[in-house]
């Protein structure tokens, strides 16, 4: 059987040795074998690139540019290739160095440091990156007091793990530390305690004697010893006590402290009752006295720190570099002009002024980004930016030279340099965007505060943070390099915030945190290095961090924009709703908005004033409605001052403190104590009230005309007159709180300059009155003329040389509107103040609308044709406050904000609330609607030119206009007026049967306002600058029926000589005409089909466009 087997396997071998013989069928095809037709198939996969022409998209990258610019190709500032690993920093914890004695926990108060005190704080090597790196020697420097080999024995770390599992048992129950019970026989222990004997030299010398030194031996009496008795042979030998005691197992050696804290609290009960024996005092009182505070270990805060303004994420002059393509990267970098180079975008925030610096060879990813950036910082007024707008730098057109100047200003160049435009580094390589960015996301540190240690996260170490990781019961400590961040759970424990805000600032001011030696670069000094340089060589490790990095404190849900542009999935909603506004075929279309809740509102709010995180209300009184207390607001001391440009003068005269001047500025400082008063059960207000402490709160009043050195004056020397480190605030003309203006009583704003005042006492002069309560009384002068009356107030009309006080009352002026006017009037009167009169006594005499005198016609140049919209014979009734919305779409959201007035009263109507400068002075091009009653009013705005020169024939062609801004404007305006129809609805019904359910509402244009319009708000100035733009634009001055605007905006189809016209009907898109075309018009136009036009690339139906006109 064997042998059977043998044969048949020696049969299978030689079998497989033999070449199968070729089958006819597949010799005779070509190719016929499975590796030949996959070679072929192969070489046809790879050679079809050959036969097919180039793409031009090469042209339109940067690189494409830097060739077509014939520039030198620049070398990358290190070598990276792309599969090289990634160099990280080694993970460190981080522990603090100055320990808490006396088993008291320091909070911020008791430990304020600068940022710019080095404290090296101490480290453990933690983790090691990569085994093939050399060993570093690991230098622990734990506060514990055990020894090394204590913490290496397997007991101890069974026992601290036991102890790290059960640490919220062990936190409830008191559980104290674990104490060491010394061992009798251990050699340690016996060596410490018995002083040692000292051992013979083993090289000492040996002793030589001589013979006389016998000589000196004397005989001594010889001692005698105690004769030992021996017992029994019987009995058993004693055992060592000490060996049996330490051959036992059951014994431990070491056991945990609980504090029961028994004694302390019989103590402190017997220590309060002797003080209550002795004194009548609270027991407030009583335990104040009876703690010990040690007052060693507590440093006071510094008086150069402001108040409330620690740990803040942002520095009042940041410049922030944003590079990459993949996760672009927002880095704060030295604000100087070595941080700039072409190829990236740059971001100055400085208090009120934001600029937006575009490479000429950024790329569209970095300038997206950060436009994106720039208008989160507008809309949200993030990182201490005040600004209504950003400024756009973009290089190589320098045509706005002001500005120019302010931004190398703010950069630190000086005044001879600024006549050239400075040195600005060229775009380094193509390819240096994505090394960067890979480079700048593996120094990212990020840390876990856990028991007084920063632990790092091995999980995000080196990598770009992501959403997730944000717990709300966790403290992280975030490191960028030139920027570190302490974020804050809402739910994590107040004192872990405090310790880890102490670790944070100690390690900011570590000797060595910004070591990157193991890293590509380091992130506080790459700025120098990118782009085109003469020198490479930068230093990875940096002794200290400048005085221009951040260390910040961020609380859950008040991320800054700076913060948020770390995180790779950061949610943004505006992207969701973005998509949502793009239709299938590409063209841009912004959603209407609900008209039903625009026309509901939010609930009505009183004006409130917060300061100090304490609500003040009106300036008189608040009334808390979820704790039932009410506020009293008591004014302690009103003091005002006069800014010039170098310095500043007191106001002697308190009569004199409630006129303002509009070309002047003015600091106020206001005094004042919060009393706080509580009801009892029984609902009654309690007898018992606490007064609180003096507040101080600085205002800084600015003219609408008073010059910008005047107000830069007034900030400056408002930081210096603020002694009591309290608020401050900026209170431009025109937007005026009730709390500031209840200081004054009656506050009157004149035109010009004090000595400008005091000159046209000897001529009329006409005040119009805001305000409905008689504590809130604004009078503001206007031009003196008629077209300044308005039919819905009362106005002063007065001569300060004669005497005379004229009180017009409109037709339609409310009761409450003429009692303000009467009480302002006799006030005036009866002070008789020197900015007004220079007479010793005058008159009143009240007049109604078209019952003027001859001196009240000729005083304001009155015409029987009355020319400022006169609502005399008009029956309706006017008891409303008209509303204001705005359009807008900064973040890309359109959206709709009401604007309320700041002197409103529920209980009363206001019948101008608004004024112009809440329109021009808004961000443009922007849309309002006014609703004024059975009325609306679409305010369109103009397209602002001060970055752009260029003449009226250029300006009507659609190829010199921002094309995606004009059609996003245009979308903008369509859903305008789609929201306005629908808020008419929601207003007045439905009403199937007209047009736009019989809307009554009208388009007007900035610049072009008819009458109707302007006699709105309480006074007026014409724009001649604004009215050129909007008719070069083909605007009309004539109204246009919002129903008629809307009929054309939503027009599908036009002839082909329309659309080849300029300027464009209005709606149409300029880069979308041919939607616009009939299917002959079509043909007409570009030689093909529709169906056949939309199968061409993107890139030729644009080309043919173009030769065609219709681009």
């Amino acid at each position: 059987m064997q042998k059977v087997k043998l044969e048949s396997l020696s049969l299978a071998h030689s079998l497989s040795d033999k070449p199968l013989p070729p089958s006819p069928l597949i010799a005779s095809l070509e190719g016929g074998k499975v590796s030949d037709r996959l070679g072929k198939l192969r070489f046809n996969s790879e050679n079809w690139k050959q036969r097919v022409e180039p793409t031009d998209a090469k042209k339109y990258t940067v690189a494409g540019r830097l060739q077509k610019k014939s520039q030198s190709p620049v070398e990358l500032q290190f070598e990276r290739a792309p599969n090289d690993a990634a160099k990280k920093c080694p993970m460190l914890e981080v522990r603090s160095a100055n320990q808490p004695q006396l088993g008291l926990a320091k909070s911020p108060s008791m430990m304020v440091g600068s940022t710019n005190t080095k404290i090296a704080a101490q480290r453990s090597l933690s983790v090691v990156n990569a085994q093939d790196e050399e060993p570093s020697l690991s230098r622990s420097n734990s506060s514990s007091s055990d020894s090394d080999a204590e913490r290496s024995s397997p007991r101890n770390a069974k026992l601290d793990k036991e102890l790290a599992n059960n640490k919220s048992a062990a936190a409830a129950t008191n559980i104290g530390a674990r104490i060491q019970v010394p061992r009798l026989d251990d050699e340690e222990t016996f060596e410490n305690f018995f002083a040692s004997q000292s051992k013979k030299p083993e090289n000492s010398e040996e002793t030589q004697l001589e013979i006389s030194a016998f000589d000196e031996i004397k005989p001594t009496e010889r001692l005698v010893s105690k004769r030992n008795i021996q017992g029994p042979k019987g009995r058993r030998a004693a055992r060592n006590p000490l060996k049996s005691l330490a051959q036992r197992s059951d014994i431990s050696s070491e056991y945990t402290e609980i504090k029961t804290g028994i004694a302390e609290r019989e103590l402190r009960r017997q220590k309060l009752e002797s003080y209550g024996q002795r004194g009548n005092l609270a027991a407030e009182a009583i335990a104040g006295l009876a703690s010990i505070e040690d007052f060693k270990a507590v440093a006071l805060k510094s008086s150069s720190l402001p108040l409330q303004q620690m740990w803040l994420p942002h520095k009042s002059l940041m410049l922030l570099h944003v590079k990459g393509r993949t996760h672009v990267q927002t880095r704060l970098v030295a604000p100087n002009q070595l941080s700039l180079n072409r190829g990236d975008c740059f971001i100055l925030v400085a208090g009120a002024q934001l600029f937006r610096y575009v490479g000429s060879f950024a790329n569209v990813i970095e300038i997206s980004r950060s436009k994106k950036i720039c208008a989160a910082i507008v809309e949200n007024k993030d990182l201490g930016c005040t600004a209504a707008q950003e400024v756009i730098l973009t290089d190589g057109k320098y045509v706005n030279e002001r500005q120019w100047r302010q931004f190398w200003t703010l950069l630190g160049q000086p005044d001879e340099q600024q006549l050239q435009q400075p040195e600005i580094a060229d775009c380094g390589h193509a390819d240096e965007d994505d090394v960067f960015e890979s480079s700048l996301i593996e120094t990212n540190k990020i840390y876990e505060y856990q028991d007084e240690t920063l632990v790092p996260l091995d999980k995000y170490w080196g990598c770009i943070p992501k959403v997730e990781m944000l717990d709300t019961r966790k403290v992280l400590v975030f490191d960028f390099g030139s920027e570190l961040y302490v974020w804050n759970g809402k739910n994590a424990p107040s004192d872990a915030k405090r310790a880890a805000m102490r670790l944070a600032q100690e390690h900011f001011g570590a000797t060595d945190a910004a070591d990157y030696a193991q890293c590509y670069l380091n992130p506080l000094n790459y700025a120098a290095i990118v782009g085109r340089r003469d020198s490479t060589k930068y230093a990875k490790r940096t002794a200290e961090r400048p005085d221009w990095c951040v260390l910040g404190k961020i609380t859950q849900n008040m991320e800054t924009v700076l913060f948020k542009e770390k995180f790779s999935d950061w949610p943004e909603l505006e992207r969701e709703d973005l998509e949502k506004d793009y239709l299938a075929n590409g063209v841009h279309v912004v959603r209407a908005l609900n008209g039903v809740a625009l026309h509901k509102g939010e609930a009505y709010q009183e004006p409130n004033l917060v300061l100090e995180q304490s609500n003040l209300g009106r300036g008189n009184f608040y009334y808390d409605n979820d704790t039932m207390r009410h506020f009293d607001v008591i004014t302690k001391s009103t003091d005002k001052w006069q800014i010039h440009e170098f310095n500043f003068d007191s106001a002697e005269a308190r009569e004199d403190y409630a006129h303002f001047y509009s070309a002047e500025s003015y600091i106020v400082r206001w005094v004042y104590q919060i009393s706080v008063t509580v009801r009892e059960l029984s609902g009654k207000v309690s007898n018992r009230s606490t007064v609180g402490r003096d507040r101080c709160v600085y205002f800084t009043w600015q003219g609408q005309d008073s010059s910008a050195n005047e107000k830069g004056a007034a900030a400056l020397l408002t930081v210096e007159l603020d002694k009591e480190k309290g608020a401050q605030m900026r209170v431009a003309q025109g937007d005026e709180c009730t709390a500031f203006v209840r200081l004054f009583k009656q506050l009157w704003q004149h035109q010009g300059r004090k000595e400008q005042c005091l000159a046209r006492r000897t001529s009329w002069r006409l005040y119009q009155l805001q305000g409905n309560v008689t504590e809130e009384t604004l009078l503001k002068e206007v031009a003196c003329e008629s077209r300044q009356l308005r039919s819905r107030s009362s106005m002063l009309l007065l001569h300060g040389a004669e005497g005379q006080v004229l009180l017009w009352h409109g037709c339609k002026s409310a009761a409450h509107t003429r009692a303000v006017a009467l009480a302002a009037a006799e006030a005036l009167i009866e002070q008789l103040p020197t900015d007004l009169f220079s007479c010793e006594s005058a008159t009143l005499l009240q007049i109604e609308e078209g019952e003027e005198n001859a001196v009240c016609k000729q005083a304001l140049g009155l015409e029987e044709q009355r020319n400022y919209g006169s609502l005399l014979g008009n029956s309706k009734i006017y008891d409303y406050t008209l509303r204001l919305f705005n359009f807008s779409s900064t973040q890309g959201i359109f959206k709709a904000v009401e604007l309320m007035d700041p002197l409103r009263c529920q209980d009363r109507h206001s019948p101008y609330p608004f004024a112009q400068a809440q329109l021009y002075n808004a961000r443009q091009p922007t849309i309002f609607l006014l609703d004024d009653g059975d009325e609306l009013w679409l305010w369109m705005g103009w397209w602002p030119l001060e970055d752009v020169k260029i003449n009226s024939e250029e300006r009507s062609s659609p190829t010199n206009d921002n094309r995606a801004g004009v059609n996003r404007l245009i979308s903008e305006r369509r859903a305008a007026l789609e929201t306005a129809v629908d808020y008419w609805r929601a207003k007045h019904g439905d009403n199937e049967a007209a047009a736009f359910h019989g809307i009554k509402g009208h388009v007007v244009w900035a610049g072009l306002e008819p009458l109707a319009f302007r006699a709105l708000f309480p006074d007026w100035t014409e724009r001649e600058d604004v009215r050129e733009i909007n008719l070069e634009d083909g605007r009309s001055d004539v109204a246009t029926p919002i129903s008629e605007m809307l009929a054309q905006m939503t027009q599908t189809e036009y002839p082909l000589e329309v659309l080849k016209a300029r300027p464009l009907p209005e709606g149409v898109e300029p880069t979308r005409l041919e939607l616009y075309l009939s299917s002959d018009d079509f043909q007409l136009a570009l030689g093909m089909s529709r169906e056949e036009f939309e199968q061409l690339p993107v890139w030729k139906q644009t080309k043919l466009k173009k030769e065609r006109g219709l681009f």
